[in-house]
């Protein structure tokens, strides 16, 4: 049941505190403005606070909004959700977007962005939402998200020191990476090689045959060609830039120490997978449907699922059809379009009047993750599915410019509709019959 006479509250929130602000129905600030701290004590005051202003107002509903910022909400929205003495108000927790709470306060008049004025414009958000999303506390989903969301920041970690690692590497040898001996400056034969320098500076006066002799001995498996390996180093050595003596021994320390952190992220990448592995093979049917899918394994299938969750909620509430002027239940395309929206990946049309923007440039804003998790999955997919090869293959073709970054984000979003179907219908991937 509905409450008719609800109190609304809005909460702004940082590492070290949060801030209040308890509204009437009519929009008028009961507690215009309350600053606790985001504690387990910050949190008991605001709990005492908001039970005696519920019970003094009569109210028969409470409804709370937070911006999520980080994880900083996690633990006081947490509390609220499991507290006994806010049942008879019918708790409602709502995630507000930062975004549609900056916007939603550009309808007002120009305001102060302060801690002191943000809680009112989020009370007020929520109070005249007429359909939000509520929250709820659900450890299942939880758990696994924590997990693949810490692979992301890894990775991302990864992508970082290995760029700040290749940036002293053109300092110390400018021509390494451009003369492609090694398809990866990080393989096991490139780092020891890179790992001692008087090694390299031997190398480089030796004969192509001695050289490839010695690259291949010292190589963990066979080269596949090693005379041209030898002839690529030789010449990435010749012409690399000489370094000055001065620097040489400090490059060659940052070198070394980068090389570490690398191996170390590695490490780690590897680590939170195995728990990834561990924890879906317990009872994660969605993420067993998703890894059905050629190509994307275990890692980028818990990614999608962990991000979307239980795909019911992305079929409520009812839509709007315009044509049939009524509310209808949504379908599949329904959902699949509110994923897209979520991960960022659309393309908002532009138009006023007569004019209608001809480039209609993706949209980005939403959940990062999941969009991380869509793209990569789909680059994985177009090598496994021919399905998918040919779609990518147009896409790369019909592109201007970015050609393989335009192609693989077109995939991902094509992506979408098949785990949206196969979570819907609880089924596992099958291959397109292919006819003669």
């Amino acid at each position: 049941m509905d409450a008719h006479n609800p109190l609304s509250v809005g909460i702004d929130i940082g590492r070290s505190k949060a801030d209040y602000c308890l509204m009437l129905p009519n929009g008028q600030p009961v507690i215009a403005h309350c600053s606790l701290d985001n504690s387990m004590q910050g949190f008991q005051e605001a709990h005492q606070l908001i039970l005696n202003t519920l019970k003094s107002g009569k109210f028969d509903g409470v409804k709370f909004a937070i911006e999520a910022t980080s994880y900083y909400w996690l633990p006081l929205f947490t509390q609220l959700y499991l507290d006994e003495a806010l049942l008879p108000y019918q708790p409602q927790l709502t995630l507000l977007n930062a975004g549609w709470v900056s916007w939603f306060k550009k309808s007002f008049s120009p305001d102060h962005k302060t801690d002191q004025r943000d809680p009112f414009y989020i009370a007020d958000r929520i109070r005249t939402l007429s359909q939000p999303i509520s929250w709820h506390y659900d450890p299942h989903w939880l758990k696994l998200r924590l997990l693949t969301r810490s692979h992301f920041h890894l990775v991302d970690s990864m992508v970082r020191e290995k760029n700040f690692y290749q940036l002293h590497l053109f300092l110390a040898y400018s021509s390494y990476t451009t003369s492609h001996a090694f398809s990866d400056p990080f393989g096991k034969l490139s780092q020891y090689l890179l790992s001692h320098p008087e090694l390299l500076e031997e190398f480089a006066e030796l004969p192509l045959r001695e050289l490839a002799q010695e690259l291949n001995d010292l190589s963990y498996r066979p080269l596949k060609k090693p005379a041209e390996t030898a002839f690529r180093l030789r010449e990435s050595l010749h012409k690399s830039y000489p370094v000055l003596p001065d620097l040489e021994e400090t490059l060659h320390t940052i070198l070394s120490s980068f090389s570490t952190v690398i191996k170390n992220i590695k490490s780690e990448i590897s680590f939170i997978d195995k728990q990834i592995s561990n924890l879906v093979a317990q009872d994660y049917p969605e993420v067993d449907l998703l890894r059905s899918i050629p190509g994307i394994g275990p890692v980028f299938s818990s990614g999608i699922a962990a991000e979307i969750g239980d795909i019911q909620r992305f079929f409520d509430p009812p839509k709007w059809d315009k044509k049939l002027n009524s509310y209808r239940r949504r379908n599949c395309r329904d959902a699949e379009d509110a994923i897209a929206k979520q991960a960022g990946l659309w393309w908002p049309k532009r138009s006023s009047g007569n004019f209608t923007a001809e480039e209609h440039p993706m949209s980005k804003k939403g959940n990062a993750y999941l969009r991380y998790y869509f793209i990569e999955a789909a680059d994985r997919m177009r090598q496994s599915i021919p399905a998918y090869r040919n779609f990518y293959d147009k896409k790369f073709a019909e592109a201007s410019k970015h050609h393989h970054k335009r192609a693989v984000v077109l995939s991902g979003r094509k992506a979408i509709g098949l785990v949206v179907g196969l979570l819907f219908h609880h089924q596992v991937y099958k291959p397109e019959e292919v006819h003669p």
